[in-house]
């Protein structure tokens, strides 16, 4: 009988696990499998910031009158007799050409009062290359609305493969085609000149993303301005986050008022961690110290909250703290960058792993995940696609086995992996709990810890009740008869 789990595949843009080939402890998907993402080139960390440019002018002018502003930009490339100087359609190029030639390609994007409106926000940046041959072709412009404005033009371009994304990577694929910088089959030509209404955009758009993004495979880029654009956006604008509803927070959550020292180092470490964030850029080493420590004081006011500490949670939130302390000093001890690295993504792949294991269970997820959540961590830093899953364990438990030779492997499937995670306080355990996402695009989705009123997770009232009742059965086989059973109103 066919399984649900293989029809969902159909519709999913991930490779199964069974598409993951195991090398030792490792899953590596089929790109990793291959090589594909050493020396990648990140397209929100790094090229994004460089073509800003065509992301102002599509979110100011509108898709349509963008591409046209677009073509007119590249029609001035292919017509130059010296073409092959104007091949590379970044901020970081522009400024590397001559004198003369930057400020004639730049005139050619101010031309219009329209164009120079919709990209007066780039001197907002102290550090925008050629900064000097902007302000003379914008005329100083000021935009009331720049910061705004920017917002909307990385809200919509940071994700690699949105539509306007793609037109960005276009513009740039195409002045390497006309620079004479890349070779293309003549067919391939024909359908980047027309597009996006020329040939099957679902053929098309990836193709497009495909060739930009080989564009810097060996090559040595500057990443002066890129850098410079994320920490000038970090230091100018605010984080953003959701305002919480009241529908929000489950008000039978069996959570007592909040302990008054542990709020006080809660706020505290709020402040310490703001004194010390120098970037949005992943810092594993500052990610992990504060989302464990943050985690640690959530796992100890929850534990209190509840009879004083003194259940089975109090002795469990011992032993995660115990974790804790050891693992950070381990970590701090030998204080790498390697292994602030690894520890990370070794969380990140659990969230993968698990995210995956749901695609092949029969029936509706288990209650206590939120399946979205998981996949977006697995995604957060590097496209899942590139991330290997480590099979190894800290601990080198191996429940697994024994879950299979009792013949509860999908027990195990559904409910170890992920309350695992929360057990030894692994990164995708303390992103979902600690961390939430800046909705402020300028801030290009960095976590950030919500301290005052830490987000709720998925309910396991119903989970345990399914587990509970299942053990329930298990006495009843043993010592008939025992019939009750927890409802589902309980």
């Amino acid at each position: 009988m066919t399984k649900p789990a293989e029809k969902k595949f159909k519709s999913q843009d991930r490779t199964s696990l069974a598409g993951h080939k195991r090398e030792g402890k490792l899953l590596k998907p089929p790109f990793v499998q291959f090589g594909v993402g050493k020396g990648l080139v990140s397209w929100m960390n790094d090229r994004l910031p460089e073509m800003v440019w065509a992301a102002l002018l599509i979110a100011a002018l509108g898709r349509s009158a963008a591409l046209c502003s677009f073509r007119e930009f590249l029609r001035f490339i292919a017509e130059r007799p010296d073409r092959e100087l104007f091949w590379d359609g970044t901020l970081t190029g522009f400024a590397n050409l001559d004198l003369d030639k930057r400020n004639d390609l730049i005139g050619v994007l101010c031309g219009s009062e329209e164009t120079r409106q919709a990209l007066a926000p780039l001197l907002w940046f102290d550090g925008l290359p050629a900064r000097v041959a902007w302000q003379q072709m914008l005329q100083n412009h000021k935009s009331d609305r720049a910061e705004i404005l920017l917002m909307e033009a990385v809200r919509m371009t940071l994700f690699h493969q949105t539509q306007e994304a793609t037109d960005c990577r276009w513009v740039r694929l195409m002045c390497g085609v006309f620079g004479r910088r890349i070779v293309m089959r003549s067919e391939e030509l024909l359908q980047l000149n027309g597009y996006p209404k020329f040939g099957d955009q679902r053929t098309v758009r990836p193709s497009i993303r495909a060739a930009e993004g080989m564009m810097d495979c060996g090559q040595e880029r500057d990443p002066t301005w890129s850098r410079a654009f994320w920490l000038e956006c970090w230091e100018k604008t605010p984080c953003m986050t959701r305002v919480p509803l009241e529908s929000d927070h489950d008000p039978d959550d069996g959570r007592s008022t909040v302990i008054a020292p542990l709020s006080d180092i809660r706020r505290q470490l709020e402040r310490h961690w703001e004194n010390t964030h120098p970037t949005t850029a992943v810092e594993a080493k500052h990610d992990a110290v504060f989302g464990m420590t943050f985690y640690a004081v959530r796992v100890m006011e929850e534990a209190l909250s509840l009879a004083d500490g003194r259940t089975v949670l109090g002795r469990l939130a011992i032993r995660i703290l115990l974790e804790i302390r050891i693992t950070l000093r381990h970590l701090l001890e030998e204080n790498k960058p390697e292994l602030w690295r690894s520890w990370r993504a070794y969380g990140v792949g659990q969230a993968k792993l698990s995210s995956l294991k749901l695609d092949q269970l029969p029936g509706s997820p288990p209650h206590y995940l939120d399946a979205d959540n998981l996949t977006k961590i697995a995604n957060e830093d590097l496209w899942e696609e590139l991330v290997a899953v480590d099979l190894g364990h800290w601990t080198r438990a191996d429940l697994r086995k024994l879950s299979e030779k009792v013949g509860l492997k999908d027990l195990y499937d559904r409910y170890y992996g992920w309350t695992s995670a929360y057990g030894h306080a692994h990164w995708g355990a303390v992103r979902e709990s600690i961390y939430a996402t800046c909705l402020n695009p300028l801030h290009r989705g960095h976590r950030f810890p919500v301290c005052e009123k830490p987000p709720p997770l998925p309910a396991v009232k119903e989970d345990l009740r399914v587990l509970l009742n299942a053990i329930l059965s298990e006495l009843d086989s043993a010592y008939p008869a025992f019939d009750s059973r927890i409802g589902n109103s309980a």
